[in-house]
């Protein structure tokens, strides 16, 4: 197909409604010999772009807790940036979503598509936005995929223990629902 723009009377070009997008670009191959080695306390970066940049990877981080990741709102395409990087998805435990912009969602639903259930922490309003959304972006029954992921639901400033650390949740200033959480592990923490 193709659209035509017409302007004042006159067809003055045709554009075709095909986009061909390069895939994007992953870092370059960690040496097979070096194995990752998670921290017991940490962030890898992921990305650390904003959905407006055509270049870059938008903003997203694996948080460290006992050697253990939880990624924080997951870039598309994360999967590969941890294989790359010799991170084996096993180490992931689960995914924080912060808010429902694509740019910080769809990573989310592309490991639920590509890894099957994981675990998805967040508060139930983003979680019920975050159903909605993709639901009616992929013809999914919202039930159904539901079902592909267990809902871990926080609590706006509750203290929930994980892996021997404890988070705490609070809502963030935005155009629609989104969360920032604070976590301690021994006398370490990090906010987000």
């Amino acid at each position: 197909g193709e659209y035509v723009v017409i302007q004042e009377g006159c067809k003055c070009n045709v554009v075709s409604d095909k986009v061909n997008l390069p895939p994007p670009a992953l870092p370059p191959k960690v040496d097979d010999n070096d194995l990752f080695v998670p921290p017991l306390f940490g962030v890898t970066v992921l990305g650390s772009s904003h959905g407006f940049d055509p270049t870059g990877r938008t903003s997203g981080y694996v948080l460290w807790i006992s050697r253990r990741g939880y990624m924080i709102d997951p870039p598309p395409m994360s999967s590969a940036l941890l294989m790359q990087n010799n991170i084996p998805p096993s180490l992931i435990t689960g995914v924080i979503i912060t808010h429902c912009h694509a740019d910080h969602d769809a990573g989310t639903f592309q490991k639920i598509l590509q890894e099957g259930r994981i675990t998805l922490m967040t508060t139930q309003t983003i979680h019920d936005s975050f159903l909605r959304k993709y639901a009616a972006l992929s013809g999914l029954d919202p039930q159904l995929l539901a079902k592909s992921f267990h809902f871990r639901p926080v609590k706006i400033g509750e203290n929930i223990k994980m892996r021997g650390g404890i988070f705490r949740f609070f809502y963030s200033l935005h155009a629609i629902p989104c969360v920032g959480f604070e976590v301690f592990l021994g006398n370490k923490s990090i906010v987000f």
